[in-house]
């Protein structure tokens, strides 16, 4: 059995714990986990005293799950190298009291303060958190998986409401309207006393997303899959599509929960890990969508490496046309984040005179640049 003293900070406590008392028994999931990591990061939790019980209301429920969780919580927080017992000792057990005092979050058993302990794993996570956001996609361990998700939830949120403030202020006011301030002063005996202005038209830009699933991008493909899931849980003019030998439509797959829309997604990766047309992938998006789908207040953002197997003179083709339809053409590629990158592959050759912004996408922060692109175009 594993204890919090096993890990080198907060973050990777709580993560692990959370895979401790899923082994257990516990029926709880990516959400649940993502749900506990978030509400730390943002603070929540830094009153000891109610670290279990926030858990208790996240994982557990029913009071046979909370008899389970309380046991499981007890070991893995407070004493080192006990073991536990089967899950199945507990079942049936409702008049079961826990007893003893109840002992800090993080405290654990040994020599030194409980609580300055507490609040050196806090400032651990906290660089932790830090690190996390420039940990390439490639190199993100097991443990810092579900964390980079949380951290990523969170930040996209934030993201979100700051680009809906920035588009409601740029929104408020319209031209000035002459007509209605004529008559207005007119009722006032010719003094102008108030400009009247026409109300602004609502402007809503819209993302449209084209995800590179090729074997090439398979290190960065299910981490990118599960941003874009973020930014459509947090904005609702998205359209997603993911592209190797063919394109496909995949917006409607990420409405429900994370959990359930990867399960959905799971009956259509008969074409990843495949190759690259990046450009025949193109003529059928502009064939079937972009008509539709683009226009001036749309940001179309490929994801992708440019490691294309097809015809160079159709990627260029196609790219000009979605550029001639959309705002802005934006290509993130995972590759322009490593050292020493230069765009030779043919694929981004091609592309680079047609797009307008050329990013790196190997990390959250990379990805989070979107809301520059966004806000300043």
């Amino acid at each position: 059995m594993s204890h919090y003293t096993d890990y080198d900070n907060f973050l990777d406590s709580l993560v692990a714990f959370s895979y401790y008392v899923r082994e257990e028994g516990l029926d709880i999931g990516i959400n649940e986990t993502m749900d506990a990591v978030e509400a730390s990061i943002s603070g929540l939790w830094k009153e000891e005293p109610f670290f279990q019980f926030a858990l208790a209301a996240l994982f557990c429920s029913n009071e046979e799950e909370r008899l389970l969780f309380d046991r499981l919580y007890h070991r893995y927080w407070n004493e080192k190298g006990a073991r536990i017992a089967n899950k199945t000792t507990y079942k049936n057990q409702h008049n079961l009291v826990k007893k003893g005092q109840y002992t800090l979050a993080m405290m654990g058993r040994g020599e030194g303060n409980g609580k300055d302990r507490f609040h050196a794993k806090t400032t651990t996570g906290a660089n932790k958190v830090e690190a996390l956001r420039q940990t390439d996609f490639s190199l993100v361990s097991r443990i810092e998986d579900e964390m980079l998700t949380a951290l990523s939830m969170q930040l996209v949120k934030e993201m979100s409401l700051r680009i809906r403030r920035k588009f409601k202020k740029a929104n408020k006011k319209g031209s000035l309207d002459v007509g209605r301030t004529i008559r207005q002063s007119l009722e006032n005996g010719g003094t102008l006393i108030r400009l009247r202005y026409q109300k602004k038209k609502k402007e809503k830009f819209k993302l449209v997303i084209l995800l590179d699933v090729s074997g090439s991008m398979d290190k960065y493909s299910f981490y990118l899959l599960r941003f874009i899931w973020m930014l459509r849980t947090h904005f609702k003019h998205i359209e997603v599509f993911t592209f190797s030998t063919r394109l496909v439509r995949i917006t409607d797959q990420l409405q429900s929960s994370l959990d359930i829309s990867l399960r959905l997604l799971s009956h259509q990766t008969e074409h990843w890990s495949s190759g690259t047309k990046i450009g025949a992938c193109l003529r059928e998006f502009n064939a079937k969508y972009s008509k539709r789908m683009l226009n001036g207040r749309t940001y179309t953002v490929i994801l992708s490496d440019g490691l294309d197997t097809g015809d160079t003179v159709s990627l260029e083709e196609q790219l000009k046309k979605i550029k001639s339809r959309t705002n802005k053409l934006i290509w993130l590629n995972p590759l322009k984040g490593m050292q020493g990158y230069r765009p030779i592959q043919k694929g981004m050759k091609v592309a680079l005179p047609q797009i307008d912004v050329f990013n790196s996408a190997h990390n959250l922060q990379s990805l989070l640049t979107l809301e520059h692109i966004i806000t300043n175009a």
